[in-house]
């Protein structure tokens, strides 16, 4: 056993020997502390801890990192959602970094509260000015690198911000490797944050571990350099302990800032054809915000001007303190608080202002949603092509891509988008045709279009919301959903009729035009597919259409697809595409001119009862006359004459039948057809007394004559919502109706 010692006491002694290890631990263990243990001297301590950690977890994070532009983010993606714990050490790398910068502007702080920065220690000053800027510098070349959407865009708001200051165009381009940000620009950056940056961080410290063993510690106040001399610890174990306690504290706030955000944030990957609402971090937001006050000709003030005038503040402040005595300390402390007030309030600011913005809220909600579906397909794999490339795994990619480009310029969704047409977000549910009804005239539906004014608001007071729901469960049977409430369906289509006259400017008939859209299939997908190819077709919006037609700039399947993917929106299953021919309505043929024999057309479920003699009654049959005499009429009108069978030489030839003459107006089938199409604006009486007829003014038709009414049910009135009537009734009709009009 003595001799196993005495070999271990020489390998030892010769370890020492070689190295020193011991001597210099006693060196280190059993320095004084001046005026003796305090917890203001910790600060260093922290510094240096939070240095070598981030060294340690830097490197273990760069054996999966691969710094280019098209595999920076899929292997961060890879540390992030795949490495066991991986997004535990990213977390703990990007959260050491902001405790990094506010310990070291808590350490510039204190040093200004007990005046260590005056002779003779002006250097550790200014080196901690030096940790200060180098550790701003490699949190801004460490955000960018995942090569996410917040690092590439942060960095070129950052960059903007240098490039304001002299010689700021040349640090963007050394920084970025050229004009634009790309390979180049990620590998310059990871040089700096991994080489560059750290080894003037540990240059930094080293320096300021020199200063304070040739100068010692700052006296405490009330005492001098001398006294202080006097008055010392050691450093083990009551500093020691200190500087342990500190470092644990600020290890433990790291780990739970990482916890609590399960690791740090990683947005989809960088796209430069986005339209990114970009904000610097945290410890930049003083400065962005800033510019805000500051924009156009006054800006280089806000990002050269001010930030100059600060920094040479700091490095001017021991000489103001030692020349002016106590009126340069005075303006030191007051400097200082100005500083750390406008940086903390300006932060503050941003964060409060930032979390108030509606619209930036919706932008980071959206590329939330956006980041969560890029991870998924990133487990899927990452093409060749990089980053972005990840969304080739989303099915809908083409359609969501064909959106972006034709539709996201007008039509917002997802909090993304323009407002000059109607929001697409949750389209045409029952929650936002309830909107709708309430008031077509806000931003999200017409408001910024030209129908804007034309559909009137329908207030709880004029539209209760039971009644609502009915009419909106009447549209929905309309759209064609297939849980529709039967009973509450038909009792909306009562109040669409009778009491609101909805059908005033909203034909429900495939193929009949009105003031507005025809709502027979609204929102299905066939009939959204109609809008993108055409929407100034005559039952759509007609001239009120604002819309580009994509009909010859589309393909029919891109066309099918957008259309499913709107009519997505509200979970709903897309109908079956039908081909364009199907899905367009057919056309309508002209009714000849009464007199020329043509056989009237009814339009569905418009018989009328003859015993009531009041609003006609839904039939089964379409296209029956209501009345047998006038099938008889119908019939014979209808049928070919047969070719007469050739005279017999010696006769005379016959002379032609005359052609029987046109069937007499039947006003009973005038009264079902006006009480239909023309009592909600004009009245039953026919003197305009309705909603409509008011807001129109329109005048009484019973003065006129039956000439004047019947040119007018079929060429409508010019100037006025008179429609034309010609394609929509058969000769027949117009005569009845005409005549029915002419009686009141």
């Amino acid at each position: 056993m003595r001799g196993d010692g005495k070999f271990f006491d020489t390998l030892v002694d010769a370890v020492e020997d070689r190295l020193g290890l011991i001597t210099t631990w006693e060196s280190f263990r059993d320095r004084d502390v001046h005026g003796g243990v305090r917890l203001r001297h910790v600060f260093p301590a922290v510094i240096m801890y939070l240095f070598v950690q981030q060294a340690v977890l830097g490197t273990v994070l760069a054996t999966y990192y691969s710094p280019s532009a098209t595999d920076a983010w899929a292997s961060t993606a890879y540390v992030q959602d795949t490495v066991t714990m991986g997004w535990f050490v990213r977390g703990l790398h990007y959260h050491g970094t902001s405790v990094l910068i506010v310990v070291i502007g808590l350490w510039l702080a204190q040093m200004v509260l007990h005046r260590a920065y005056r002779a003779p220690r002006e250097v550790t000053w200014w080196a901690g000015i030096g940790l200060l800027g180098i550790g701003l510098a490699l949190g801004l070349t460490g955000n960018p690198l995942p090569w996410d959407q917040a690092g590439y865009w942060g960095i070129q708001v950052e960059l903007s911000i240098a490039e304001q200051t002299p010689g700021g165009e040349i640090i963007r381009t050394l920084v970025q490797g050229g004009s634009e940000a790309g390979n180049l620009s990620i590998l310059r950056l990871y040089a700096l944050h991994i080489f560059v940056l750290p080894g003037a961080f540990a240059g930094l410290l080293w320096l300021v571990s020199r200063q304070r063993s040739q100068h010692g510690l700052p006296a405490p106040d009330g005492l001098s350099d001398a006294d202080a001399h006097k008055a010392t610890q050691r450093y083990f174990p009551a500093q020691a302990f200190l500087d342990v306690l500190a470092m644990a504290a600020v290890g433990g706030l790291v780990v739970a800032m990482t916890m609590q955000s399960h690791g740090a944030e990683l947005l989809g990957p960088a796209d430069p054809t986005e339209n990114f609402q970009a904000r610097p971090e945290w410890y930049f937001l003083f400065l962005y915000k800033l510019r805000m006050f500051m924009e156009g000709p006054m800006e280089p003030i806000a990002t050269m001007v001010i930030p100059g005038a600060a920094v040479t503040f700091l490095v001017v402040a021991p000489f103001v303190d030692r020349v002016a005595g106590k009126v340069g300390r005075f303006v030191v402390l007051a400097g200082m608080a100005v500083l750390m007030v406008g940086t903390i309030g300006l932060t503050a600011y941003g964060i409060q202002s930032d979390a108030a913005d509606e619209e930036f809220q919706k932008s980071v909600e959206a590329a939330e949603a956006s980041a969560l579906e890029a991870r998924a397909y990133a487990k899927m794999g990452v093409v060749p092509l990089g980053g972005p490339a990840v969304f080739f795994n989303d099915p809908e990619y083409r359609t969501k891509m064909l959106y972006k480009e034709h539709c996201q310029g007008c039509h917002a969704l997802g909090g993304v988008g323009g407002d000059e047409g109607p929001s697409l977000e949750d389209y045409s549910s029952r929650q936002w045709v309830s909107a709708l009804i309430r008031d077509a005239n806000t931003p999200r539906f017409f408001g910024n279009t030209k129908m804007k004014g034309e559909m009137d608001a329908y207030p709880e007071e004029d539209l209760p919301a039971e009644q609502l729901d009915a009419v909106v469960e009447y549209l929905m049977q309309l759209q064609g959903d297939t849980e529709v409430d039967a009973a509450l369906a038909k009792k909306g289509a009562t109040l669409w009729e009778d009491e609101l006259e909805c059908n005033a400017c909203h034909e429900v008939e495939p193929g009949e035009e009105g003031d507005g859209p025809n709502l027979h299939g609204h929102g299905s997908q066939l009939w959204v597919a109609r809008v993108i190819r055409d929407s100034s077709q005559g039952d759509l919006f007609g001239d009120y259409a604002a819309m580009p037609k994509f009909a010859d700039k589309l393909s029919e399947d891109d066309i099918n697809a957008l259309a499913a993917f709107v009519v997505k929106q509200r979970g709903q299953a897309p109908l079956e595409v039908v081909p364009a021919a199907a899905a367009e309505p057919a056309p309508v043929a002209e009714d000849p001119e009464p007199g020329e024999g043509a056989a009237p057309e009814s339009e569905e479920g418009e018989e009328p009862n003859p015993e009531e003699g009041d609003a006609p009654q839904p039939e089964e049959t379409a296209g029956e006359e209501p009345a047998a005499a006038a099938d008889a009429e119908v019939a014979a009108d209808a049928a070919p004459e047969p070719e007469p069978e050739p005279a017999p030489k010696a006769k005379p030839k016959p002379k032609a039948k005359p052609k029987p003459a046109a069937p007499k107006a039947d006003r009973a089938n005038g009264r079902a057809v006006y009480m239909k199409k023309c009592k909600s604006c004009h009245g039953a009486d026919g003197k305009g007394q309705t909603t409509f007829g008011k807001k129109l003014e329109l005048a009484s038709i019973t003065p006129m004559g039956l000439s004047k009414i019947k040119k007018a049910v079929m060429r409508g009135v010019p100037g006025t919502k008179m429609k034309s009537y010609k394609n929509k009734l058969s000769a027949q009709e117009i005569d009845d109706v005409s005549a029915f009009a002419k009686s009141l």
